[in-house]
């Protein structure tokens, strides 16, 4: 039984109210989405409060010092070279024959480009897309599928990706992580009868060296999927091609399909490829790689027979489909984190800008006949609204206004049920924040804008002789001094209020596209393409435009890096900001001493970047970081979707963006007339951290230390999507070569379980027993009160929710008793933002289960009670059986 076929087990027995078209495509999934056959089917007081609090919320910073210095100890005593992990913040961790088309300073245009205005544009425009005309291309319908799947590893015991910090094991759920699939394809592209794809499958499904082949797929067709997780990777995404492989030979493969994270820093860990970003999750964890790529495919899937099923209504008479491209300006839903980098790039070029941030909101919207059935957008937002002491499982601001979005079009469904997809994808991230206003030192004073530091407390100098330090410089989101949200919050910090705001403003933004007239948008008819190349990066050679030959160099971190940022600070005397020829504290060669040496070469290659952690020539017992990575664009008419495998800072971003725009231009993609509409995807494919420019590489704050190839990454992927990509799209162009093919360590990494022990109840108790009732009568306030919104909570006893991860299901339902049915109508589930679960381990294996609902304002009034859904693990036999609880009736008035 393979992985796919056990989370079908579970899947089986979730509640689902699709209706009949969801109950035959589940049917068809459930069956054998192998089968050939399934592969045609149709388918976020006064200054002294704010002081304490800020105190607060570092004082698990003070104490990450001897925690990761164990870990340090830890790793150098049980494994060979293996590295630490230290930095919080940001999810961490053959040469072409024609030239590049940009060299370190490539040419800068202007942003405004016949009918379409990107709105990262100059200062002397409010940025708005403004009376788009619908270019004259050849007539071609765009077709369309999505779907939704639920992809939530174990909410409990597991270290959460992204800020790296051992502290940081999750708890408990505030909304489950979804993954959101887009399928968009030509009329022509069709998929294989069952003889068809028996033969494709016979014949291609392996090359010559029995690997898999990474360019294969329809180029007509493409998969964009969205989840709310940090980032795409290389194992969860080739588990998924096997299958779709498979499943669909010949349609969907390695070519044709994307996936993006939206850079969440509250989900499950466990599922890199490479060894370093796996370490403080002690290496894979197979229960969430397995839910990733169940419920990938499951969203797949479901996008793949929702695409066949519109296909098959527009072949007999049915409401014509559309897909158009909006955009809007966002302005106050980020900052830039590392201005002092943003700084070092040319004068002239940041003229051009307004900011030094990529404002634009970018959507696509999706319509059948006169109605909106999805949307997909693109925003540059660090999804660290919630800081490193949040240990609620959670999709971060991304995924908040994903299901924000959803619950609005279709409130009368369950989260995960409803068919009009909203998602929320990332764009230039790399220097982002959501902690819009700024980052403060404890006294509320600016940090340092260089090396994010703060004076010690007193002014006394750390073990290490430094009298600065990043551990207490904090960044400060919106919700930053609201202390009636502050009473409420599941964290204890304001980040839970800030999350909700940087949500709803991307939330706003997206209505604000979605209610502009179509003729107001530009509509995307004509070729759908996508190109694939897989890339060694740790040498890879080119030639500059002015004929310079330059090459990257292997994956290195440097000193910068384990300085942190100022969403997630680093620890003891690391700093940012610092290169090969700023004076150091010698902790940093005490600390590197213990790892494999840079040779004289990766030194030189990697200036002016002082290299701390030599990952890329670090092998054993797998690859520490990757050398190959996945680089793509997907083409639907005038829009090209460049899948980037990292996270890049803004201006590298609109780097890229014009040196694509320039090359599709050059090569005759599009009519005479029409302008080439760009938008960046990542980190998506393949985690290779960051990309900065050549002038921000030089400062060596967080993102320059986390570039791992060198000063010449940004130029490589210029040429990579330029000169190799753009030009493959052209019709009857050469196939790409297929590239190197990065190797799976899954099999072979360090694994890290769940909770094994069995469960017990405590003396005299059941599972589902009630320990904590909810208040039999609560008063919602008024609308606009001033008074804190009312919290219902319960406490039952519980079993540990890794014991099933109840997929497509869930832990709680709130219900509510409807006078005229006499009947309980489930109205929330652990799916709802107004929800959270909190586990709690205790003594001989029993445990306690915290619900809480935060009662949103208009609710209606009535009689309402919680059901806790669980599953406990008997001792002996270690089988698994379901069980229930419920509470007491309570009223809301």
């Amino acid at each position: 039984m393979n992985d796919y076929q056990i989370g079908e087990k579970e899947y089986q027995r979730a509640q689902d109210s699709r209706g009949d078209h969801e109950a035959e495509e589940r049917e068809r999934l459930l069956t054998d989405e192998k089968s050939a056959t399934a592969a045609s089917s149709t388918v976020d007081e006064g200054e002294q409060q704010h002081e304490q609090q800020h105190r607060h919320q570092l004082r698990r910073a003070r104490l990450l010092l001897p925690l990761r210095l164990v870990l340090i100890l830890a790793f150098i005593l049980t494994a060979s070279g293996l590295t630490f992990f230290l930095v919080n913040g940001s999810c961490r961790p053959s040469s072409a024959s024609s030239s590049s088309s940009s060299a370190s300073t490539p040419s800068f245009l202007k942003s405004f480009f016949g009918f379409y205005a990107d709105t990262d544009n100059s200062s002397k425009s409010d940025g708005k897309l403004s009376a788009l005309k619908h270019a004259s291309l050849n007539k071609k319908t765009v077709v369309f599928g999505m779907g939704i799947g639920d992809i939530t590893g174990p909410v409990v015991g597991i270290n959460m990706m992204g800020y790296a910090s051992m502290p940081q094991t999750n708890t408990g759920l505030h909304i489950r992580e979804r993954s959101r699939a887009y399928i968009v394809g030509s009329l022509n592209s069709t998929a294989p009868s069952a003889d068809e794809a028996a033969t494709i499958l016979s014949l291609a499904k392996r090359d010559e060296d029995d690997s898999v082949d990474p360019v294969d797929g329809d180029p007509e067709r493409w998969i964009f999927v969205i989840s709310d997780f940090c980032m795409g990777d290389t194992a969860v995404r080739r588990a998924v091609v096997d299958q779709l492989r498979n499943g669909y030979p010949g349609l969907y493969g390695e070519r044709n399909f994307a996936w993006v994270g939206t850079h969440s820093h509250s989900g499950v860990g466990g599922y890199i490829n490479a060894l370093t970003p796996t370490i403080t999750s002690g290496g894979i964890v197979e229960q969430s790689f397995n839910a990733i790529v169940d419920g990938t495919v499951r969203a797949i899937v479901r996008a793949h027979n929702d695409y066949e099923a519109r296909r098959e209504r527009l072949f007999k008479g049915g409401d014509s489909l559309s897909v158009s491209f909006g955009n809007t300006t966002l302005r106050d839903a980020h900052i830039n984190r590392s201005k002092f980098s943003y700084a070092l790039n040319p004068a002239e070029e940041r003229a051009m800008y307004d900011s030094d941030l990529d404002d634009e909101f970018a959507l696509l919207r999706f319509d059948e006949g006169s109605q909106a059935k999805g949307l997909l957008s693109w925003y540059a937002v660090h999804g660290t609204s919630l800081y490193e002491n949040n240990t609620l499982t959670s999709g971060d601001n991304k995924g908040l206004a994903a299901v924000l979005y959803e619950m609005e079009e279709q409130p009368e469904l369950m989260p995960g049920n409803n068919t009009f997809i909203a998602g929320f994808s990332q764009a230039s991230v790399g220097d982002t924040s959501p902690n819009t206003l700024g980052a403060h030192c404890i006294d509320g004073s600016a940090c340092d804008g260089q090396h994010s530091t703060c004076p010690t407390d007193r002014n006394v100098k750390t073990p290490f002789g430094s009298n600065v330090t990043v551990s207490t410089c904090m960044g400060r989101g919106p919700g930053f001094g609201d202390e009636i949200a502050l009473a409420q919050s599941p964290t204890g910090s304001y980040d839970w209020k800030s999350n909700q705001i940087i949500a709803q403003k991307q939330v706003d933004a997206a209505h604000e596209v979605m209610r502009k007239p179509l003729e107001k948008l530009a509509k995307l008819e004509g070729a759908v393409n996508s190109v694939k190349l897989n890339v060694d990066m740790s040498q890879f050679a080119f030639t500059l435009r002015n004929g310079t030959a330059v090459q990257t160099c292997p994956a290195a971190l440097g000193y910068g890096f384990a300085g942190g940022t100022t969403d997630g600070p680093g620890v003891a005397d690391f700093q940012q900001g610092q290169n090969s020829s700023d004076p150091h504290n010698g902790l940093w060669d005490v600390v590197r001493f213990f790892f494999k040496q840079p040779s004289a070469e990766q030194v030189a290659c990697q200036a002016p970047k002082r290299v701390l952690l030599d990952i890329g020539n670090q092998h054993r017992p797998y690859d520490w970081a990757p050398s190959v990575v996945e680089t793509q664009i997907l083409q639907v008419g005038q829009m090209f979707i460049l899948v980037v495998p990292g996270e890049f800072t803004t201006m590298a971003g609109r780097r890229l963006k014009e040196a694509v725009r320039v090359a599709v231009r050059g090569a005759g993609l599009l009519g005479e007339g029409v302008e080439p509409i760009v938008v960046i995807a990542g980190p998506a494919n393949t985690y290779s951290h960051y990309i900065t420019t050549r002038e921000e590489y030089t400062a060596q704050r967080y993102e320059g230390g986390s570039t791992l190839f060198g000063p010449n990454t940004l130029e490589a992927y210029l040429h990579i999507y330029s000169n190799v990509l753009v030009p493959a799209l052209r019709p009857g162009a050469e196939k790409l070569e297929k590239g190197p093919l990065a190797t799976i360590n899954i099999g072979r990494a360090f694994k890290a379980g769940t909770r094994k022990s069995a469960d017990t109840t405590p003396w005299g108790k059941s599972y589902g027993d009630v320990l904590e009732q909810p208040a039999e009568f609560y008063t919602m306030p008024k609308p606009g009160s001033p008074d804190p919104p009312t919290n219902v909570t319960a406490t039952f006893v519980a079993a540990s929710p890794a014991n099933d991860l109840r997929l497509e299901r869930t832990y709680l339902e709130i219900q509510r008793f409807d006078d005229s049915t006499m009947t309980w109508k489930t109205v929330r589930t652990d799916s709802h933002a107004s929800t959270t679960m909190r586990w709690t381990s205790g003594s001989l294996g029993s445990s306690r289960m915290e619900f809480g609902w935060a009662v949103e304002g208009g609710t209606e009034v009535g009689r309402y009670r919680m059901v806790y859904w669980g599953d406990s693990k008997t001792p002996f036999t270690g089988s698994i059986h379901e069980f229930s609880g419920v509470t007491a009736d309570f009223h809301l008035s």
